[in-house]
């Protein structure tokens, strides 16, 4: 039994609901169902068509009237009736002919009657289907050509899920590839300006943060872990200590694992006032000055 490929079986599937599968098709159709994966992958193509006949089937069923019947069987009657009359006085009628005058051997004349020969007619065959039947068949084919393209429909629409779902995993590699450059720059491009700071909590296993901050272009890469979820009204804060005065440098949110990694995080590209580093919980929209004491805190280590 030859095995079909997915493409094949997606070709094959509206045979299949609507039974006009020979029976070699069947059997390889049935066999390749029985693989969960290819049945699973069929699954919504499937269902897609059995509702696509249930609705040819019953969308516009009515019941007609009986007089209805009735006259439309004397119609057809009728109209057989006329037919055969009209076929059997086709035939075209043949003048008579007048007798002609022939002269013999002798020299006499002979009157000779000439039978007119009647010339083959070819009669049109008469349609053994009523108009009915015949209305009935381009109806079957009208529903088959509307299944078929609801067939193709789903599997377009398929198809294009497919690629928006490939457009999105090339965007969001293509965006942690953009992120992973930021950090190598920020980390080897600094050289003697990279400075490392360090954030910690009071709690030897709360959550902890890096700061890789490149002094001489204000350019840092932050690395937090073991952050707490916080409520949709709320979000996270980093802050500079300069001056004695804190100032706000950073929202975000950690991801759901707890860490969170910020790239191309803007500092000042003048150290000089700087003393250290802090993390508080704000509203979502942000603040002026920080609303909680910090939980973590990191000092900028002196060169």
């Amino acid at each position: 039994m030859k095995s079909l490929s997915l493409d094949e079986l997606r070709e094959l599937a509206p045979a299949f609901i609507m039974g006009t599968l020979t029976q070699e098709e069947l059997a390889a159709f049935n066999a390749a169902m029985t693989e969960p994966a290819t049945a699973a992958a069929l699954a919504s193509e499937l269902d897609a068509h059995r509702a696509a006949v249930q609705f040819l089937a019953t969308g516009h069923a009515v019941t007609p009237p009986v007089a209805l019947a009735q006259r439309l069987a004397e119609r057809i009657a009728h109209e057989q009736l006329a037919s055969m009359r009209a076929a059997e006085t086709e035939e075209t009628a043949v003048p008579a002919s007048p007798d002609l005058t022939v002269i013999d051997g002798n020299g006499e004349r002979r009157a000779v009657r000439v039978t007119p020969v009647r010339p083959m007619l070819t009669r049109r065959p008469r349609s053994s289907a009523p108009a009915w039947a015949t209305a009935g068949i381009f109806g079957l084919a009208m529903a088959a050509s509307l299944f078929f393209a609801l067939s193709l429909r789903s599997r377009v629409r398929g198809l294009e899920s497919e690629v928006r779902t490939q457009q999105l995993i090339i965007g969001r590699t293509a965006e942690r590839l953009a992120n992973r450059d930021s950090t190598v720059n920020a980390l080897t491009h600094a050289d003697k300006d990279l400075v490392l700071v360090r954030l910690a909590s009071n709690e030897s296993t709360g959550p902890s943060m890096q700061v890789f901050w490149n002094q001489r272009t204000g350019e840092a890469v932050v690395h937090a872990s073991g952050l707490a979820q916080v409520a949709a009204n709320r979000t996270y804060c980093l802050w500079i200590i300069r001056n004695g005065k804190p100032e706000s440098v950073r929202l975000f949110n950690p991801d759901p694992d707890g860490h969170r990694l910020l790239n191309a995080v803007t500092l000042p590209s003048n150290p000089a006032g700087i003393a250290a580093f802090a993390v508080t919980e704000e509203p979502a929209e942000g603040s002026a000055q920080p609303t909680m004491t910090p939980f973590l805190v990191g000092a900028v280590p002196s060169k």
